[in-house]
């Protein structure tokens, strides 16, 4: 199709002809002709001698916390074996929430490509969908231009903001232990229960691959098996109003993003849950991670109850709460424990959370936290409770 330019030329020279043909100037039709042929010749050029091109998009990382920014870096390569240049290219990238990232390509030679990246920053949570894209081809004089679409598309998870935390493994009493003991331990129903189904890592037990699921998805899968004893650590966020808010948001779930890698990392579970019943499955080894950092990125509102499958039943509990009633009233606080099951609960003060407050405490089973870089000083998970959900 003509671009703007295009058409501007090829009127002008349609007024030309149009004006010697009236007034019965051969001048005018002369002159007329020369922009009207050139429009009309570019666009056909374009139409006629289609661009072999392949466009391949990678984003560095691939999940980045909040205040970050990933870089997202473009290869453009000619396929043609021809002498021929390609064309100037355009390309337009949709990014979800931020419209279109617009570059510009000077011509390449065959079998010849050229790299370019811009920065996506990160300033809230979620998963940013990029793509489809959309390549302009124009002539050299930017009249006619041949429009291509590259469907493929890239997610960003922007996750919450984690802290580092010392490793306080889940190892009390005579419990098994999880880590490597959890994964490779023989599947079978007679000593797991199916919990899912997630991708192949390397040290993953081959008798454990869902060879139906694997054949769908084009990659290995395996299944996910509930440890036979619960030892892994549910970290429950309280998603009741005010915890439905975004800005607590933001504040619980970069709490319990900070606790699930700290455990993953010790070689122990975790699951992560909130209170209206919405969670992920029992989640094993620092691959896993991604897993609980996605559903952190997503999560988003909250009901004003607490689901019956919320508590943290056998396993070790820890929830975090933005609710200024648990940080400031006992019983309350004492309450919520009870009926979540946890053997400890992190308040958060949302309202003062970057403005540098007062540093929080710590007292038996609770820590309160007024901002970011506290948790790591006070976190340590008190011994296991047997508790009913």
């Amino acid at each position: 199709m003509w671009t703007a330019a295009g058409w501007q030329v090829l009127f002008l020279g349609a007024a030309l002809i149009g004006a010697g043909r009236v007034f019965g100037h051969v001048e005018l039709v002369v002159v007329g002709t020369v922009p009207a042929a050139t429009a009309v010749g570019a666009l056909l050029v374009r139409k006629l001698r289609s661009s072999q091109l392949s466009v391949s998009r990678r984003i560095v990382p691939y999940r980045v916390p909040v205040g970050e920014a990933a870089r997202v870096e473009l290869v453009v390569l000619n396929r043609s074996r021809s002498l021929w240049r390609s064309p100037i290219l355009r390309i337009r990238d949709s990014v979800t929430g931020a419209g279109d990232v617009r570059l510009s390509v000077a011509p390449l030679a065959g079998g010849r490509r050229a790299k370019g990246a811009y920065r996506l920053p990160a300033s809230r949570r979620g998963v940013v969908e990029i793509g489809p894209m959309r390549i302009d081809d124009l002539d050299p004089f930017g009249l006619a231009r041949r429009l291509h679409r590259v469907a493929n598309r890239a997610r960003l998870v922007v996750h919450p903001p984690i802290e580092a935390l010392p490793a306080a493994p889940l190892r009390t009493g005579d419990e098994p232990l999880v880590g490597e003991q959890y994964r490779q331990s023989p599947p079978g129903p007679s000593s797991d229960e199916v919990d899912g189904l997630r991708p192949y890592v390397d040290g993953d037990d081959p008798r454990r691959i869902h060879w139906r699921s694997t054949a769908r998805h084009d990659e290995l899968v395996v299944r996910q098996y509930r440890p036979p004893h619960d030892v892994c650590l549910t970290v429950i966020i309280d998603t009741r109003p005010p915890g439905h808010l975004e800005s607590a948001q933001d504040v619980t779930t970069s709490v319990a993003a900070s606790i699930a890698a700290a455990t993953l990392a010790a070689g122990d579970a975790v699951r992560v849950r909130t209170t209206d019943g919405r969670g992920t499955p029992v989640l094993a080894g620092p691959a896993r991670l991604d897993e609980a950092l996605e559903f952190l990125a997503l999560l988003r509102d909250g009901e004003n109850r607490i689901h019956p499958d919320a508590g943290a039943g056998w396993s070790t509990g820890v929830a975090v709460t933005a609710d200024p009633a648990a940080a400031h009233d006992p019983e309350a606080r004492s309450k919520l424990v009870r009926r979540l099951g946890v053997s400890l609960i992190v308040t958060c003060d949302a309202a003062i959370w970057d403005s540098g407050g007062p540093a929080g405490g710590t007292a038996g089973n609770w820590i309160h936290l007024t901002g970011s870089g506290q948790l790591a000083d006070r976190w340590n998970i008190p011994a296991r409770t047997r508790a009913r959900t």
